[in-house]
């Protein structure tokens, strides 16, 4: 394997095969590159396959609304706390993006209203759906171009000139340990790092470690850590350690049939949230909660309207109670969770109540989801919960990027030969979350990259 990997030096090294990477190595190889994408894991997509694949995007047919609304939600939900340059360049990107993704056979089939939206930015994807679309869509298209693509194949550092510029990468495969020299440039594009308990201890507080993660197994912080040993700067780690949505750990899939109507309630059977807010603020909530536990509520009709949602089968079916009264329900939840009966009783009624006069003076709910979607009363039998607790999709924190993607050191330099996009960098998200703009940053970032890229002037021998 040394001898063959040793073929494997390219004019672009990528390293990490979500939706990120495999952008960044179809725009290079577009411009002639001759590109290497690397991939730790057996199987490419990453966390990116996982998802639930809305893109959050504007100026586009499906949703006309401009630039500046966009940015507008953008700097709202990131809590006007972010690097808002970035927020710029992912907007006067947004609608040629878009246009590239149709090019590249992705096909959006309608639009979705997130919290934090004045418009319905999130573009949903068709074919298979979710994350696992972009990312087949994006391989044929790498594959096409004549990407080479090396699975199972782990980054272990970069390799530096004497000038201090980024000349390629170690790596091991199948037990050897080579140097792969990439002639223009490397583009990190690893994702984060759900999945490394010693990071987590060190950036998340108090409480980080009870988040449960529902990411590729290679959200291990390798380009995190790579960048730091070549003094990269990094931006919003601590706060960027956080929980995005209620999940079934024993399942590994999330719920937000909330969105669709459900109200959420801890193990005293009360509400703790308004269950319209984005999913990230609903679980730090939850992680406050006796045990950490987030119980869905819901009746039948709810239930029908989430199940009609693409997106409720794309991310996962969860383990549901099922029973024919409200009383019914809560005796089954105290039997599995030790949920106070007769708590939730009274909070179900209250909340029917509230519905019906058309105010909710507890946690000022208005909406299904942001400010979208009438309220519902739970009153149609059989009555539903899900057992659930904080999970993540993803975390913000990781490398400063200026607007052409190229990493900055600790001094506040360029490192000449070094390019990140996707979860590996930090700044975008800020203190905050869009839902679609993950997958939005990994794709108009990881285009940025890979262009970028191809286009060094400086040649490395």
């Amino acid at each position: 394997m040394a001898a063959d990997i040793e073929q494997e030096n390219a004019d672009v090294i990528v390293i990490g095969a979500g939706v990120a990477g495999l952008f960044a190595a179809v725009e290079a190889a577009e411009m002639d590159a001759s590109v290497v994408l690397l991939e730790s894991q057996p199987e490419i997509g990453g966390s990116s396959r996982l998802s639930g694949g809305y893109v959050t995007l504007c100026e586009t047919e499906l949703e006309p609304g401009s630039r500046d609304e966009l940015l507008a939600d953008l700097d709202e939900a990131h809590h006007h706390d972010s690097h808002f340059e970035l927020s710029r360049v992912y907007t006067e990107n947004s609608a040629d993006t878009y246009l590239r993704l149709k090019d590249l056979g992705v096909e959006f089939i309608g639009t979705m209203h997130f919290s934090h939206m004045s418009k319905p930015w999130a573009h949903e994807p068709g074919g298979i759906g979710g994350g696992a679309e972009l990312v087949l869509k994006l391989e044929k298209a790498a594959k096409r171009r004549g990407v080479k693509i090396l699975a199972s194949t782990r980054a272990r550092r970069l390799v530096l000139n004497e000038q201090g510029r980024v000349t390629g990468v170690e790596v091991s495969q199948d037990g050897s340990i080579n140097v792969l020299r990439a002639r223009r440039a490397v583009v990190l594009t690893t994702g984060g790092f759900t999945r490394n308990p010693e990071l987590i201890k060190e950036h998340g507080k108090a409480g980080a470690e009870k988040i449960t993660p529902l990411t590729g197994p290679g959200s291990l912080g390798d380009g995190l850590l790579m960048g730091r040993d070549i003094n990269a700067a990094t931006t919003y780690l601590d706060i960027g350690v956080a929980p995005t949505g209620p999940v079934d750990p024993v399942m590994n899939a999330m719920s937000l049939v909330n969105y669709k109507g459900a109200i959420l309630v801890n193990k005293n059977g009360q509400r703790f949230c308004r269950e319209s807010d984005v999913y990230l603020d609903l679980s730090w909530a939850g992680l406050k909660q006796p045990e950490t536990l987030m119980i869905q509520i819901y009746d039948a009709a709810i239930r029908r309207d989430y199940m009609q949602w693409k997106l409720a089968h794309v991310l996962g079916l969860c383990r549901e109670t099922k029973a024919g009264t409200l009383e019914e329900l809560g005796a089954a939840l105290h039997a599995s969770h030790g949920v106070d009966a007769q708590g939730l009783r009274r909070t179900v009624a209250t909340y029917n109540r509230y519905v019906e006069a058309g105010r909710d003076p507890d946690f000022d709910r208005t909406h299904c989801v942001g400010t979208a979607g009438d309220l519902r009363p739970l009153l149609e039998p059989p009555f539903y919960a899900a057992v659930l607790v904080p999970g993540t999709t993803h975390f913000n924190g990781g490398l400063r990027v200026n607007r052409n993607m190229q990493v900055i050191n600790a001094q506040g330099d360029i490192i000449l030969g070094l390019y990140a996009a996707g979860e590996v960098t930090g700044g975008f998200h800020g203190a905050g979350y869009m839902s679609g703009s993950f997958l939005g940053s990994s794709l108009i970032f990881g285009r940025i990259a890979g262009k970028n890229a191809a286009d060094e002037i400086a040649r490395v021998v």
